[in-house]
């Protein structure tokens, strides 16, 4: 019994020794120089200094990107002053790094596509990169130029007068403010022709392109001329010389008399198949791809009619489609409707009405005084004459007519408004908008896709064709008053 209670109490210090030695290995792990806590502690500190630096290294490149001393804006900042850029229009990433002692360092990286400039009223738009403010306002609609000779840096006036739109040498497009929850389609009233509210029965989906953009920024830009193809070089003499900026196969050209192909047997559609240019992949039979070169938004310019809905998508992508900070693209229904509620706020007619002084853009009905630039005249068939240069003794289109004249862009400021030319008249524009041909959906075939064109056209009346009506045709339809308007999306 002595040996069994000698054997437990040896065991009893063993353990205690062990216990002592552990707890010892404890206290150590715990507060000494490597412990859990110390460990915690500087683990800690060093969030706090990476955090600290990482929101240094935030407000300097914030501070790079405001130049440092850009305003903010406010209700009285004069329109086109550049200020402050807000934070939601930049990206922030981490950049890794590794140092030259093998150490990996996370840099902050602030990218955008754009700067800010006030548009007056406390409104903040964007400009991309690469873009320059002219002139105008929220009020007025304020223009951009893909030219620096054309900005008001540059300038140091607004050239958005009808008088100095001829100086501007730059593509330009348009502000069109909105914002998310108001981008939607919009069924107008009367949309000509009698009472019926539209002429196709069209696609109400809105399209979601745009909302990434929209919800971003408040809003998009829109061309502030149908798309061209060649401006009028001189503004003296009678010959009138055209710079083209997209070419033909054939030596083809669209400012030389236009005759209908001699295959067609309907004069007005399905009319002239040297001016289309196909999507790349089409796997349409007709209308294969024969023009090269981008399209242009200017004054005095050829627009770019005999379009079919592939052709306006085509050139439209083609535009900036080499760009860094835009990509460009068809106008959609959306954006047409949108374009048409800023004006209405803006107290102009789109909806249509008897009174002659509400009446504007080149219709068959509507007499335009002041004209510039050129014009064709268009024969009963659809087939075009040479472009010519308005006459200075001839001063409206009545003057003009044998029975339908075709413009180049911008020619009169009778028909402007916003800063935005010809989008009553002149030419039927396309849009990326469906329709629906008595009931049936052509959207799944290839050649009877059926689009819509809005803004009516020369070959029609004010009253029957407002800007706000809805045409619809086949996707591959040519025509002589079928044209297409650019509008950027901002990166």
């Amino acid at each position: 019994m002595r040996k069994e209670k000698a054997v437990t109490l040896i065991s009893f210090v063993v353990t205690i020794i062990i216990l002592l030695i552990l707890a010892g290995v404890a206290v150590n792990l715990s507060l000494g120089e490597s412990g859990i806590f110390r460990r915690a502690k500087e683990a800690r500190d060093k969030y706090l200094m990476e955090a600290q630096e990482e929101q240094q290294q935030l407000n300097e490149l914030y501070a790079q990107l405001n130049r440092g001393n850009e305003p903010e804006n406010t209700e009285e900042t004069e329109a086109g002053t550049r200020v402050k850029v807000p934070n939601n229009w930049v990206t922030i990433s981490p950049n890794y790094v590794r140092t030259e002692d093998g150490k990996v360092v996370k840099k902050m990286t602030v990218s955008n596509t754009v700067y800010a400039i006030s548009g007056g009223k406390g409104v903040t738009v964007p400009v991309p990169e690469g873009f320059y403010y002219v002139g105008g306002d929220i009020a007025t609609g304020i223009v951009i130029s893909d030219r620096k000779e054309d900005g008001y840096e540059t300038t140091q006036k607004d050239m958005t007068s009808h008088e100095d739109a001829l100086k501007l040498v730059g593509n330009q497009f348009v502000w069109i403010p909105c914002n998310e929850n108001e981008y939607r389609k919009i069924t107008w009233g009367k949309n000509g022709k009698g009472e019926n509210p539209w002429n196709a029965q069209w696609d109400r989906e809105t399209e979601t392109r745009e909302y990434n953009e929209i919800r971003k920024y408040g809003g998009f830009y829109i061309g502030r001329y149908e798309a061209g193809v060649a401006t009028l070089d001189n503004t003296e003499g009678e010959e009138a010389s055209f710079t083209y900026s997209v070419k033909f196969t054939g030596e083809k050209r669209l400012s030389n008399a236009v005759a209908i192909q001699k295959s067609i047997k309907d004069s007005w559609i399905w009319q002239n198949y040297d001016f289309t240019a196909r999507q790349e992949g089409s796997t349409l039979e007709i209308g294969e791809n024969k023009s090269s070169g981008n399209v242009i938004s200017k004054a005095n310019a050829v627009p770019y009619y005999h379009s079919d809905y592939y052709t306006a998508v085509e050139m439209s992508r083609r535009m900036y489609q080499n760009d860094r900070y835009v990509k460009s693209a068809l106008v959609t229904g959306t954006q047409w409707d949108i374009m048409l509620k800023y004006m209405k706020e803006n107290g102009i007619n789109v909806e249509g009405t008897g009174e002659e002084e509400s009446q504007w853009g080149n219709y068959t009905n509507i007499s335009l005084t002041g004209l510039r630039g050129a014009y064709a005249r268009v024969d009963s068939l659809g087939a075009t004459e040479e472009f010519k240069k308005v006459p200075t003794t001839e001063t409206t289109t009545a003057n003009l007519k044998s029975s339908y004249v075709l413009l180049t862009t911008g020619s009169t400021e009778n028909v402007k408004r916003m800063n935005l030319y010809d989008i009553s008249g002149n030419l039927w524009e396309w849009t990326n908008e469906s329709a629906y041909y008595s009931g049936i959906s052509y959207t799944s075939s290839s050649l009877y896709n059926t689009h819509i064109l809005r803004g009516g056209s020369f070959g029609g009346e004010y009253n029957d064709y407002t800007v706000c009506y809805r045409n619809y045709r086949y996707a591959p339809y040519t025509h002589t008053s079928y044209g297409f308007r650019v509008a950027l999306c901002i990166e």
